[in-house]
């Protein structure tokens, strides 16, 4: 089974993007940025699709994505034990796409697709409401990760085989720089044996991301996490090519590519 994890920096139809996620041919994609799917790979994937919102609450033109061979079931909502992360998860539905997979010889899998934006969550009509506990402790502001750290927190991740992936806007060379907090994330998600698999099964710390300013590639703020019973799984772990994607100017993202063994 290949997973793969991918930003296509607002690919149309028309966008190289999608020669090129032909050619990583995966059974499950969690993709962000997405504006439109070209009706080959609609006829390929199942597929589930949603507007993400922006900044301000209005819907963005693109979207967030979860495509695979297998099929799309039902699976549990992303539900947190506040209410006012509920509100939050509502809100941002079209950030956090979360589905049931089922491929053919594999158990029922969780997927969610994420895009956390560069931007922290709006947290003024809760002002009155101690956020502390789900914000983190070396970041005053509340961001989306943090809003599906809760959530996964209340899930039950030691029942079933989770994979959570996408952009999500953090680096731990973001902590030498932009501010804190970033590394404390990724130990979150640890906890809850959701392991960022690129970082871990090369040893390092991957770049994926090319900054458009200046083209410097220095930040992995791309990341996919799978459960600890799907890690056994786990053969190669990887990013896309850069002369390719970045050569091409196909997108500012590198997909991140797992493949697992039944």
């Amino acid at each position: 089974m290949r997973v793969i994890s991918w930003n296509v920096r607002r690919a149309p139809a028309t966008s190289e993007a999608w020669r090129v996620f032909a050619d990583l041919d995966p059974d499950i994609a969690l993709l962000q940025e997405v504006t439109d799917i070209p009706a080959t790979i609609k006829a390929s994937f199942e597929t589930e699709f949603r507007r993400a919102i922006g900044r301000y609450g209005a819907q963005q033109q693109f979207g967030t994505a979860i495509l695979t061979k297998g099929k799309i079931l039902s699976g549990p909502p992303l539900r947190s034990g506040y209410e006012w992360v509920d509100q939050e998860l509502a809100r941002f539905s079209g950030n956090l796409v979360s589905s049931a997979v089922q491929i053919s010889a594999y158990d029922r899998l969780n997927v969610v697709s994420v895009h956390s934006p560069a931007w922290p969550v709006d947290t003024s009509a809760y002002a009155d409401i101690d956020v502390s506990k789900v914000r983190l402790q070396q970041n005053p502001r509340v961001w989306v990760a943090d809003i599906l750290w809760s959530a996964l927190r209340n899930a039950h991740l030691n029942d079933m085989l989770w994979i959570v992936g996408g952009d999500l806007n953090m680096s731990e060379t973001f902590d030498m720089t932009f501010g804190s907090g970033n590394r404390e994330f990724l130990d979150r998600m640890r906890s809850l044996h959701l392991t960022e698999r690129l970082r871990e099964y090369s040893g390092r710390l991957t770049p994926t991301f090319r900054n458009p300013r200046n083209g410097g590639v220095l930040h992995q703020i791309d990341h996919l996490f799978v459960s600890d019973a799907l890690y056994s799984m786990l053969v190669g772990c990887r990013t896309g090519n850069e002369d390719t994607i970045f050569g091409g100017s196909i997108s500012d993202h590198l997909p991140i590519i797992a493949d697992f063994t039944t």
